[in-house]
């Protein structure tokens, strides 16, 4: 039973925001706090969320201040216990639960699809809520993006069979689900501030592995980690010699997209000929796990094939912005080194010998400073490189470590080092072919502004 009054901190959040919707639809009335107004704030406002931006407890409504054990009080790791919100709810005796653990409990009322790996989870959730919400009875669904068919993280039905989650690795989050079935993508190591090696980093993801009740999809890449279970499948792209449960093959891709055969359940099902909005030999990885957990969950073949067609992406995924012959732009979310060369990579597969101007916020510094030489690598690959600051996030600054360690390590002849304010001054010295911006910080709100500008000489 959901109480009638919620208080989240962080509600402005991709994880929070999600289950302040849920809230909502289940009839609560939820307030929250966030440190900023966002796009992202005001829709849930519109919605009817009542969200305040002040660190005084006096900002703290009088609605969430009742009788201790009737609020419902989700906090985020992202949000430091010593916040003043936090220790005046507490203080009155209210108990808070994080926000995994209150996802925890709803996926123990229905069966869950749960999506888990260090790249790819977000436009997988998102993909999968798209097809099984296109089902006769839809899906909850909690995503760590926005959808571009919804504009969106939250899918919501009364008649719900299935719960969709974005199974998350931070701070062993996803170790509060229950998943039915479950894709693993990777288990590139990341978040070692949180697990202090890779060997425990793969440890929590075994933990996680085993709450899996049915079917577990990883891909074939990780498969070894995993062999000795009998509910194991495998996913990946067609190989000579590879044996794959799920699989796609006679690809072609342009710059419009991907078409391909999509091979269900050791080709028992085979699609023919799907076509697909989307782009990069990574995302067709992610169209296939998304497949194989809609197919273990029952979903009609030609409904699989009709809702992949009508997908148009998640925000920040891949998402082209300007797109002709004389300009293209696209804006990535891509944050650790292995995603970074799967995006560049696609945009050297859909638009060969162009030129390629990256912009990159690195974001978190532990992250930027474990990740250094995969970055290097990586960063290189491209024709011109801005580099911006480190958006620290949730952690503090490493003394003697920022951008500027990591340019000198890079070593690019044509790389650059910029602020947000002068992005523009920096990218008008040379003429820009194929610009593409990438981070999981703050980067995106030069998103607009770079839109119109390369949209000027397109």
């Amino acid at each position: 039973m959901i109480p009638s009054v919620a208080y989240l901190i962080g509600v402005g959040g991709a994880g929070m925001s999600a289950i302040a919707r849920y809230l909502l639809k289940s009839g609560c009335e939820v307030y929250g706090y966030d440190k900023v107004k966002t796009s992202l704030t005001e829709e849930l406002e519109q919605e009817g969320v009542h969200v305040n931006y002040a660190l005084s407890v006096n900002a703290i409504p009088e609605e969430v201040q009742i009788e201790a054990g009737k609020l419902l009080f989700i906090t985020t790791p992202a949000i430091p216990a010593t916040h003043p919100h936090i220790i005046h709810l507490k203080d009155a005796g209210h108990k808070t639960i994080k926000r995994s653990e209150f996802l925890g409990q709803i996926t123990k009322n229905k069966p869950t699809l749960a999506v888990a790996g260090t790249h790819g989870k977000t436009t997988i959730t998102a993909l999968l809520a798209h097809i099984v919400a296109g089902t006769e009875n839809g899906c909850n669904a909690f995503i760590g993006g926005i959808s571009a068919n919804t504009k969106s993280n939250f899918y919501w039905s009364s008649k719900a069979k299935w719960t969709v989650v974005e199974a998350d690795e931070f701070d062993r989050s996803f170790h509060s689900l229950s998943p039915t079935h479950a894709v693993i993508t990777s288990l590139d190591p990341d978040h070692l501030d949180i697990y202090g090696n890779e060997a425990r980093f793969i440890e929590a993801f075994e933990i996680f592995a085993d709450k899996v009740t049915e079917k577990l999809v990883v891909c074939h890449e990780i498969a070894q980690k995993f062999d000795k279970r009998t509910n194991l499948e495998t996913y990946g792209i067609e190989q000579s010699g590879l044996k794959l449960t799920h699989s796609a093959s006679q690809i072609v891709g342009s710059s419009s997209g991907l078409k391909f055969d999509l091979n269900l359940n050791n080709k028992e099902t085979i699609l023919k000929n799907i076509s697909v909005n989307m782009m990069g030999l990574h995302n067709l990885e992610n169209i296939i796990a998304a497949s194989a957990l809609a197919y273990n969950a029952g979903v009609e073949i030609d409904l699989i094939k009709s809702r992949l067609a009508s997908f148009t992406g998640i925000y920040r995924r891949f998402q082209i912005h300007t797109h002709s012959s004389t300009s293209v732009y696209i804006d990535d979310y891509a944050h650790h080194p292995t995603e970074l060369k799967k995006t560049i990579e696609a945009v050297r597969t859909h638009f060969p010998d162009r030129h390629l101007t990256v912009i990159f916020q690195p974001h978190l510094f532990s992250r930027t400073q474990d990740q250094q030489e995969g970055f290097r690598i990586e960063l290189n690959k491209a024709d011109r490189l801005i580099l911006l600051p480190i958006y620290a996030a949730r952690e503090n600054e490493i003394d003697g470590f920022n951008t500027q360690s990591l340019f000198e390590k890079i070593s690019h002849p044509h790389a650059e080092t910029s602020t947000k304010n002068s992005i523009f001054d920096n990218l008008k010295r040379h003429q820009v072919d194929v610009l593409l911006s990438v981070g999981a910080g703050d980067i995106d709100l030069l998103v607009p502004s770079l839109k119109k500008w390369t949209s000027t000489y397109a």
